[in-house]
């Protein structure tokens, strides 16, 4: 039985945060993240999402980050066999207090210059910046290639991010122990990766492709 893969990016990042997982799984695809219509709401965006989705037989749905949230709305609409999240979280309770001590600044999110932002980023995305800061190159190059209008809206939505999807299929869970931007302190993962910070699919490629593989397994034996 060959298992399909959705996987989702993290917070407007394109498909070269999984670059690694496509090689190792040719079934999986990255769909790219529509762009939001105004004020529209996580329910919204995701009923549109699961509709432009062409699923053939049985699939895992996953993601990274906020794409790990979006994956486990939309195992509510799609049925999946299982869930993967990678660097990402179950719940709003599971959202660093900081967070959810800036849900009051909600409405400046439309203020922040992304486009300056990505430039002022892109030395740190370089190169020579990944070979002594990793962790902090891993997130400055998906935010360097983010789209600004999808950034802001996904900012948003976690920030007003306050019901939990209700998942029926199995949920695995993988996570970096030096995860600055969602601390593993706060959730439960079932597997926590040494060294890892919060772009663990980029920086520790084959150990994120063994989770994944591992469940599949598992799903296959079962």
């Amino acid at each position: 039985m060959r298992i399909s893969l959705i996987f989702f990016s993290g917070l407007a990042a394109d498909s070269e945060v999984f670059a690694s997982q496509k090689i190792a799984f040719p079934q999986m695809v990255v769909p790219s993240w529509p762009i939001p219509l105004p004020n529209e709401s996580l329910n919204s965006y995701c009923d549109r999402l699961a509709e432009g989705l062409r699923i053939d037989g049985d699939f895992i749905i996953g993601g990274a980050s906020f794409g790990g949230i979006i994956a486990q709305h939309l195992a509510q609409r799609l049925k999946p066999e299982a869930v993967v999240l990678i660097g990402s979280i179950r719940s709003p309770d599971e959202l660093p207090r900081l967070v959810r001590f800036c849900r009051p600044l909600k409405p400046l999110i439309r203020l922040i210059p992304v486009r300056i932002l990505q430039i002022c980023f892109l030395p740190l995305a370089s190169r020579f910046a990944r070979r002594f800061f990793p962790h902090l190159s891993s997130l400055a190059r998906q935010f360097c290639v983010a789209d600004g209008t999808v950034f802001k809206w996904s900012l948003a939505r976690i920030l007003d991010w306050e019901n939990v999807p209700t998942v029926e299929c199995p949920v695995f869970h993988v996570h970096g122990r030096r995860d600055l931007v969602l601390p593993v302190r706060y959730t439960r993962p079932d597997e926590i990766l040494e060294g890892g910070g919060h772009a663990i699919s980029m920086t520790h490629p084959s150990e994120v492709n063994e989770f994944i593989s591992s469940q599949i397994k598992k799903l296959m034996e079962s």
